[in-house]
């Protein structure tokens, strides 16, 4: 179980409880849960480009160059956790879709043979990662540029890619249905998506704490620019759109909450929720294929 861990923002909105659609969603409160099969208006594209220009030193000061709050304390095991469990293998071709600086970009070029294209918003990330690239001699193995991946399908061809990569940044999106609709056109034939991300907790079971983590998550919405789904619309956008589901876990690692606990005394952006985090938020990864029998029966 992984968790975000600061903030101190208030909202004077009210919430409500969520009904279920057809009894199927999950009963959360409307205005800090989104409905991952709907748009949202809550963030733009250009307020995500702005959070991030503005706080990019920082998380470089509090993460170093791997921007990922669910992780254990050693960022070379995150990072051959990602490599095993997206299944990154020599000779793909890999998109990072919400890149950062190319920390994982990087380090995937420089632990196998792969050919990397990376995306940020940010124009200040799009700086910090190419001088990384050009340090480590990686120009012609990594490429970087800015863009929103809400527009992949106008930014790479289709059927380009084998592994897209979603680590820690679909929360930003304000349509997952445009992302994952876009990335489906951009795979090879038995190419897959992995994602890792946060997650709303389904308190159906626990109604007198929902209150709680609204208030909780409407804090944690304002300070990242970021709105979280709940899995049950998460799952069902994905199978929509034809994908099938390689598998859907919590991460096989120990969480460390070091990384974040640093994060936030650089940048002073905390999140103090009032419930136990893990009642609040858990962090989820996805491996989906279109190819899913045929690709990965016999792994």
């Amino acid at each position: 179980m992984s968790s975000l861990f600061a903030s101190s923002a208030n909202d004077s909105e009210g919430t409500k409880p969520r009904s279920a659609d057809n009894g199927s969603a999950v009963v959360q409160t409307a205005d800090v849960v989104r409905d991952a099969r709907n748009p949202i208006s809550r963030h733009t594209v250009a307020d995500v480009a702005r959070y991030y220009n503005e706080w990019t030193p920082d998380y470089i000061n509090g993460f170093g160059e791997v921007f990922q709050g669910a992780r254990p304390e050693s960022t070379e095991e995150l990072l051959e956790y990602i490599k095993s469990a997206a299944r990154l293998e020599d000779g793909l071709t890999v998109l990072d879709a919400g890149c950062g600086v190319c920390g994982p970009a990087t380090w995937f070029a420089e632990h196998g043979d792969l050919t990397i294209e990376a995306l940020t918003i940010s124009e200040v990330q799009v700086a910090e990662a190419q001088q990384r690239i050009n340090r480590r001699g990686l120009q012609n193995r990594v490429t970087v540029r800015q863009g929103d991946f809400q527009q992949l399908a106008q930014i790479y061809p289709p059927a380009h890619f084998d592994r897209i990569l979603f680590l820690e940044s679909l929360c930003h999106a304000e349509d997952y249905r445009t992302v994952l609709q876009q990335a489906k056109q951009l795979l090879k034939p038995g190419g897959c998506v992995y994602i890792k991300d946060f997650y709303a907790i389904d308190n159906r079971s626990r109604p007198e704490v929902l209150e709680m983590q609204a208030q909780d998550l409407r804090d944690l919405n304002q300070v990242y620019c970021l709105m979280m789904p709940d899995i049950p619309r998460m799952v069902d956008t994905i199978s929509a759109l034809g994908f099938d589901i390689v598998y859907l876990r919590q991460p096989l690692y120990e969480y460390s909450s070091k990384p974040w606990e640093k994060f936030m005394e650089e940048s002073k952006l905390y999140w103090l929720p009032k419930l136990d985090p893990n009642l609040d938020i858990n962090t989820i990864e996805f491996l989906i294929s279109t190819k899913t029998h045929e690709v990965f029966l016999n792994r």
